[in-house]
């Protein structure tokens, strides 16, 4: 199961770029060079992330460096800023032009809409981006939080017109479930509340762009390296706790690490599933990588759920 666009493939292990917004450009350099020589391909950016400090940064390394055919770039747009919902086509229009500027690029591979707004008719949306399309500033077009209700009506309205359904769906989906959003507007599919949104994308076959595959490090934290304030607030629930000790518990015996494990539940699904990481260094992603080659049981998986 793969998410392919124009003949470009997506690796199922995608390398995040929020965080560079908070680095240096020397150490955003050092970062890309080393995943990428570690085997990253596939990067998910978004006008939001740094107020577009991360494209920009991304961008700078990509000039610097060339190869961009290589490499599979997703970013995202339509954030809600101020109370305001950005579902519209100025909007849109406009965040994908400064994308491009920043990130030195012609076209994207995905483009992603960030949020939802439910008001908007998904005629509107999907015309919107089919339109992008048809400019060639896209070469295909998904959405991010969105629930599945939303995504068939969608695709539904897209095939009624001649126009391409959405190519992908990017929810949060981790082992440890979240007891609120981190963010207005986010969705999860994670655990037994998500159930009818995974039995959507079972069915379907969409690609799933998983974010926070990893709970924010929750399943890595230790007493000497706890994981940040937000996951705390997000994932610190007796149930999670009970996981994370299976996790542990299940990355003892196989001789891995706790994150390789959860890695390894989320790409285990029976989903088209691609996990998005956020590696601070290159050989955290070539511990993953590893780790996503070898899927666990349904066995396994069942345990890890408990």
């Amino acid at each position: 199961m793969t998410l392919e666009v124009a003949g470009k493939r997506a690796d199922r292990l995608i390398q995040g770029t929020a965080h560079l917004s908070g680095m240096t450009q020397a150490d955003v350099v050092a970062l890309l060079d080393a995943v990428t020589a570690a085997g990253a391909t596939t990067f998910d950016l978004a006008e939001n992330y740094g107020g577009g400090a991360s494209e920009a940064a991304f961008g700078a390394w990509l000039a610097a460096r060339g190869g961009r055919d290589g490499l599979f770039l997703i970013t995202k747009g339509g954030h809600p800023y101020g109370g305001r919902n950005r579902i519209t086509r100025a909007d849109i229009v406009a965040d994908l032009a400064g994308s491009l500027e920043r990130l030195r690029t012609d076209v994207v591979d995905l483009y992603l809409l960030h949020r939802d707004d439910e008001t908007v008719p998904v005629g509107t949306v999907m015309t919107i981006l089919h339109d992008l399309k048809e400019r060639g500033l896209i070469r295909a077009y998904g959405v991010s939080n969105w629930h599945h209700g939303r995504i068939a009506a969608a695709n539904a309205y897209a095939r009624a017109s001649g126009m391409e359904p959405v190519a992908a769906s990017s929810p949060h989906f981790s082992l440890a479930v979240p007891v609120a959003p981190p963010w207005p507007g986010c969705v999860s599919i994670s655990g037994p509340e998500g159930a009818a949104e995974r039995a959507f994308y079972k069915s379907t076959g969409t690609p799933v762009l998983a974010w926070s595959s990893l709970a924010m490090g929750y399943f890595a934290a230790t007493p000497n390296a706890p994981a940040p304030q937000l996951e705390v607030s997000v994932f610190d629930t007796l149930a999670n706790a009970a996981r994370r000790d299976r996790v542990r518990a299940l990355a003892r015996a196989r001789g891995l690490t706790p994150s390789q494990v959860a890695l390894q539940y989320a790409l285990s699904q029976p989903m088209n599933m691609h996990a998005i990481v956020g590696c601070r260094s290159g050989a955290e992603f070539r511990e993953l990588r590893i780790a996503a080659d070898r899927p666990l049981t349904p066995a396994e998986v069942a345990a890890l759920e408990g």
